[in-house]
């Protein structure tokens, strides 16, 4: 939890992917929530694991000097004594010698979004003639380097028009209306369906800001989007919930449209085949929003479209 949010902020931060606050305020959020989990694991604890240094301390105790030296400062450190106190045990142990720095080198504040500054124009002067242009010619213009195909766009077409799909489970009744034309169009060779499910359920605590999750989990797979469509769903109450959902995309394999989302490894995806009747009856209760999991009813919602 705290890495993706670290990622998500490296990724805005520095123009890797475009800045958007909505992003911004959930990887912050998914910050402070790794955080304060971990401020009361170590209430009682020295360690993360047990009563001695771990290999789960060195990793830790990495993370959070990234967060401390390029994200976080004073005012967010000082919420969390405990971690801060683990951190300067782990780092300061005689075992490690030094592998995590002890400079306490940290971020004066916390790290915001700059925007990049708009290049000046540069006044028009007269450019020198090379000898090879010719008089009164315009130099040859460059050909533009053509931008790298997507993979799944050398997939062999298919008949199966994602965006009419979306178009139709969005205005159409599920039940009456949606699925037979889904049944119908769906080319089962040029694309899959598969299930998804967060692996942290015990750490979910509002049913609003799990849903904002799935929202977030959903924004981070713009990239993707014309190649996905899919709904997800907060199952049960308030401290006693969970997150599934089911996606349909184009190609064989979930990893070339989902990894574009760092949170990706939160979830456990897993294949449906609508030849089973188990998978079909999850596929159809999910998109109707009327699956209950585990006992736990449907709460609340999000379309991925």
């Amino acid at each position: 939890m705290i890495f993706n949010g670290i990622v998500q902020l490296f990724l805005m931060y520095n123009g890797k992917t475009q800045y958007s606050k909505v992003l911004d305020q959930n990887a912050w959020g998914q910050i402070e929530k790794g955080f304060a989990h971990l401020e009361k694991h170590l209430v009682k604890q020295t360690f993360a694991v047990g009563h001695r240094l771990t290999a789960a301390d060195l990793s830790l105790a990495a993370t959070i000097r990234s967060v401390y030296a390029n994200f976080a400062g004073p005012e967010f450190r000082n919420k969390f004594p405990n971690v801060l106190r683990y951190y300067n045990t782990v780092v300061n142990q005689k075992s490690l010698g030094g592998v995590i720095p002890v400079d306490n080198d940290f971020a004066k504040e916390n790290a915001k979004f700059v925007p990049p500054k708009k290049e000046e124009k540069q006044k028009d002067q007269p450019k020198a003639q090379s000898k090879d242009q010719p008089k009164g010619g315009a130099a040859a213009a460059e050909p533009k380097a053509e931008k790298p195909k997507n993979p799944l766009d050398l997939l062999p077409p298919s008949s199966f028009v994602l965006d009419e799909w979306k178009r139709v489970y969005s205005n159409e009744d599920t039940r009456t209306k949606a699925l037979p034309w889904f049944y119908e169009h769906f080319d089962k060779e040029g694309f899959s369906i598969w299930r998804f499910d967060f692996k942290y359920n015990d750490e979910l605590t509002q049913i609003f800001m799990s849903n904002n999750q799935i929202g977030g989990f959903f924004n981070r797979l713009e990239a993707s989007r014309k190649y996905v469509q899919g709904t997800a769903g907060v199952f049960g109450t308030n401290n006693d919930s969970l997150i599934a959902g089911v996606i349909v995309l184009r190609g064989k394999d979930y990893l070339p449209v989902l990894s574009v989302a760092p949170d990706l490894e939160s979830y456990s995806v897993t294949p449906l085949d609508l030849d089973k009747p188990e998978d079909k009856k999850f596929f159809e209760d999910m998109l109707a929003w009327e699956v209950v999991i585990d006992g736990k009813q449907w709460a609340d919602g999000k379309m991925l479209k």
